[in-house]
């Protein structure tokens, strides 16, 4: 049992919620950063938060709970929870091929499957001097 998991790991927690409670845990960058009560959501966990801090970029959480996501076989999703505040939902997957409720594609696919959904875009900036 590793140190996380002696503290962290609640008794009601899978295998699967327990993996998920660690993506938001490094999303975080630490269990002591996060700042909600990990609640199981059917086979998955939510947490209700303020201390978010999800963007493309500078403060880059979007860009890297997308990425962690599709390496690690994720479905990550953030709905409204109240004023000032989100709820981080997790759920493992364990295929990368089955029906729309099993897989979880690689980011690789799924960039190429968006893209080809609206061929007219580029994707590329214009480059300045």
């Amino acid at each position: 049992m590793t140190e996380d998991e002696k503290y962290y790991r609640q008794e009601w927690m899978s295998d699967d919620q327990w993996e998920a409670t660690q993506f938001i845990a490094d999303l975080m960058h630490g269990f002591h950063h996060v700042s909600g009560k990990f609640k199981p959501c059917g086979q998955g966990i939510e947490m209700n938060t303020r201390h978010a801090r999800l963007a493309t970029f500078d403060y880059d959480g979007l860009t890297r709970a997308v990425v962690m996501a599709h390496d690690r076989c994720i479905r990550f999703e953030v709905s409204p929870s109240g004023p000032g505040m989100i709820c981080l939902l997790v759920h493992k997957r364990h295929s990368r091929e089955g029906s729309m409720f099993e897989r979880h594609p690689t980011l690789e696919e799924h960039v190429a499957q968006i893209r080809s959904s609206f061929p007219s875009q580029s994707g590329q900036a214009k480059e300045t001097d």
